[in-house]
């Protein structure tokens, strides 16, 4: 596939992906004749004659073909088996296969100071050059200790032996010359690290090969049309809904058939008016039952995707087509006019996370009424805005006079989030003392619409696999999941701890539910990383105040553990200490424990962004994880108490590299973790044996085992912030769904 050569079967492979009969073969001689006619013409006209290479001649047949091919069946049809040219290789992305694709020989490493950088893989196509390669070893004192601090920033490229310098562009390098078999892969600083801290001036020498005939490289198809037009319709009244013009909104440009299901790339453009814009909610997918469709986004073909496109790709298990492909918004505009208002807001000399200012002051903006309810200071030195507002209006900026903002966000709403609307600005450091905060521009919310489109596969697959309800030790998959009955009275005996928005309010918080979703127990509103202790009396959770505090939920006391503050707490079984990732004062996320009094607070690790999974039964060793520096791959450690000693386990490949959430299982027999594709879950030994899929294609988020050896996972519904929670025995599949439970699992205890 990655050789260039004229053969019969090459030519039949032509033929097929066209769909057309055979030629006639005095058609393509005559034809074949006519162009190398032509081109020893125009070559006798211009310079000496002279004989064509053979790869001319083979070039010149091909051509011949495709000639033949658009004579038959016309441009359109051709142009899109053309793209074929195109190739897919997973992991890589789209790529161009006009030149034969290479690779890199082996891998290259390179170790200083105890930090290792691995160059595992490149790809090499006639349009790009393509490095993956990892990081171990980076100690988290290398990165800066606050926000404010900038690390290094310097990109990679790669150096051509004659001197020439291939700087990154975007997801990858340029196009190395056919000629070329050499490079040396430059890196002139850790990304983000401080200078000084760790080696810089990394060069690892590369040496590329022509790929294996096994490379997988799949065909990507390019639509010949867009989707069938939009049915556009506005949902503003429930009772009448008014046509909108059809703006073809709606195209799928590319296809790529994967080994269980398929990637499509397109485009959703609607068109907007002056003084108007759309906003406009997730891709929905929905097959020709109605079944809503599980996808995830290939990172892999981002470059790919066309600017106001999508990319997504699904699992064909059980599907009825055609697919509707359905955007939802609102129509948004300006009021017209310039509006504002100013106020003065005193924040004090010193102001804190957590400190709150209830104002509840109404304003007028463009004969609306905006209401201010109150100010809260939060971590990352940002202050929130939480406003109630008449029911036409979306949002309304804010701004703090004379302070210049790094960040922010907000979320609108007005009408369709009952009035309630959000804003934040965050700062170098908190503005502090009389402040004049300036309120302007409302925009306001018009017609809500649904735009929506259709494909279907041009032919039925045969090679597709089983289902995954079909493989050995698959548990639960999105079909699986709509027909799972509510947890029994037995299970039903313990707590669930949540963390989920809070009713009224635009703070999020834990709280506690029986199993069964009554009992209802908001246990702290302004705070995360909750745990249950094993006895499920006490909550332990990271306060805004970066400290760990623990509530007693029977005494309704609290107590902070001095000197200990971070994120990811885990309990340990005998219920005296807790093991966390430690942030703050100078430490960037390196696993610590603690005994809940706060005696014999230590470091545990030195490395960088790692997590916690899990105590051994015994209460004497800890399981942690340490991802790899880019690649989706962690090491699992195991570090024994009594000893002060650290034991590599092995390497979880097949996880997500964004929130992997390991849990170790009460028994110490097994970990769960998110796979790659953010919707998956695993369990494996800690010993690396015995790694298999469990959940499949139902966007796991949240983990817990309860101390009875039931499995929780909070699965994130699709386009919302709501969640599934289904309650799991491993060993032999036995799952129920938790009732009126709807936030992220945080803790979970079962008698």
């Amino acid at each position: 596939m990655n050789k260039l050569t004229s053969t019969p079967q090459f030519e039949e492979n032509i033929r097929s992906s066209f769909g057309i009969p055979a030629l006639r073969p005095e058609f393509v001689d005559d034809l074949h004749r006519e162009i190398i006619q032509r081109a020893e013409t125009k070559t006798h006209a211009t310079r000496p004659a002279r004989k064509l290479r053979p790869a001319w001649s083979i070039t010149l047949a091909i051509l011949t073909l495709l000639m033949a091919v658009v004579l038959i069946v016309g441009p359109q049809r051709v142009y899109a088996a053309v793209v074929r040219l195109l190739g897919y290789i997973p992991g890589v992305g789209i790529v161009d296969e006009s030149n034969p694709i290479r690779v890199l020989a082996e891998p290259v490493s390179v170790t200083r100071d105890g930090i290792t950088i691995t160059v595992t893989s490149a790809t090499l196509t006639g349009d790009k050059t393509y490095i993956d390669y990892r990081i171990f070893g980076v100690p988290g004192s290398a990165y800066p200790r606050s926000e404010n601090i900038t690390g290094c920033m310097q990109t990679e490229y790669l150096r051509l032996p004659d001197g020439t310098q291939f700087d990154r562009e975007n997801y990858g390098f340029g196009a190395i010359p056919v000629d070329v078999d050499e490079a040396i892969f430059v890196i002139p600083c850790i990304m983000n690290t401080l200078s000084g801290e760790v080696p810089e001036n990394w060069e690892l020498p590369l040496r590329f090969v022509p790929a294996p005939a096994d490379l997988t490289v799949i065909p990507v198809y390019e639509e010949a049309t867009a989707a069938p037009p939009s049915d556009s319709t506005s949902d503003k009244d429930a009772s009448a809904t008014s046509a909108v013009p059809l703006d073809n909104a709606i195209s799928v440009d590319k296809v790529i058939e994967t080994e269980d299901g398929y990637i499509l790339i397109g485009q959703f453009q609607p068109q907007d008016t002056s003084g108007h814009w759309v906003q406009t909610s997730g891709l929905l997918l929905t097959d020709a039952s109605g079944k809503i469709v599980p996808y995830t986004y290939p990172n892999d073909v981002i470059e790919s995707t066309p600017m106001g496109g999508w990319s997504v790709q699904f699992k064909n298990a059980d599907l009825a087509y055609p697919l509707t492909i359905s955007f939802s918004g609102i129509d948004l505009q300006s009021t017209g006019a310039e509006t504002a208002v100013e106020f003065a807001f005193d924040a004090g000399p010193n102001p804190q996370p957590g400190d709150e200012w209830v104002l509840n002051r109404d304003f007028e903006l463009a004969s609306y009424t905006v209401t201010l309810k109150s100010i809260m200071a939060n971590s990352q030195n940002s202050y929130s805005f939480h406003f109630q507002v008449d029911p036409q209006v979306y949002s309304v900026a804010v701004e703090i006079v004379g302070h210049t903002a790094n960040g922010g966000g907000g979320g609108g709403g007005g009408g369709l989030t009952d009035g309630k609307v959000s804003t934040s600005l965050s700062y170098a450091q908190f503005p502090s003392g009389e402040l004049t905060v300036r309120i302007s521009n409302p925009v306001l919310i018009g017609d809500a619409y649904t735009w929506q489109g259709q494909w279907s596969p041009a032919k039925l697959r045969t090679d597709l696999p089983a289902s995954p309800s079909a493989q050995s030790g698959v548990c639960l998959t999105i079909d699986s999941l709509a027909q799972l009955k509510p947890a029994p009275a037995n299970p039903t005996s313990g707590m669930a701890l949540m963390y989920e928005q809070l009713v009224d309010t635009n703070q999020w918080g834990l709280v506690l539910y029986k199993l069964d979703g009554s009992q209802k127990q908001v246990v702290i509103s302004a705070g995360n990383w909750g745990t249950l202790s094993p006895d499920g009396s006490k909550v332990a959770y990271s306060a805004l105040d970066n400290r760990i505090h623990i509530i007693d939920l029977a005494s309704q006391t609290e107590k902070i553990i001095p000197g200990a503050g971070g994120f990811n707490l885990h309990w340990s079984p005998d219920g005296k200490q807790i093991a966390y990732v430690g942030t703050g004062d100078g430490v960037i996320n390196s696993v610590f424990v603690v005994n809940t009094d706060g005696t014999q607070a230590r470091q545990i690790s030195d490395w960088s962004y790692e997590l916690v999974a899990g105590w051994s039964p015994d209460s004497a060793q800890i399981y942690y994880v340490a991802p790899y520096t880019g690649g989706a791959a962690w090491k699992v450690y195991r570090y024994d108490l009594a000893s002060s000693e650290t034991q590599e386990l092995f390497t979880i490949e097949n996880g997500t590299p964004k929130a992997l959430n390991p849990k170790l299982s009460p028994d110490g027999e097994w970990i769960a973790y998110r796979g790659r594709d953010n919707s998956s879950l695993y369990l494996v030994h800690p010993d690396g044996s015995d790694m298999h899929l469990v959940l499949d294609n139902v966007s796991a988020v949240g983990i817990e085992w309860s101390q009875s050896g039931w499995l929780g996972v909070s699965l994130q519904n699709i386009n919302s912030d709501k969640s599934t929670i289904v309650l799991l025995k491993p060993d032999g599949c036995e799952a129920y769904q938790l009732p009126g439970l709807s936030g992220e699992l945080e803790g979970l205890f079962i008698p």
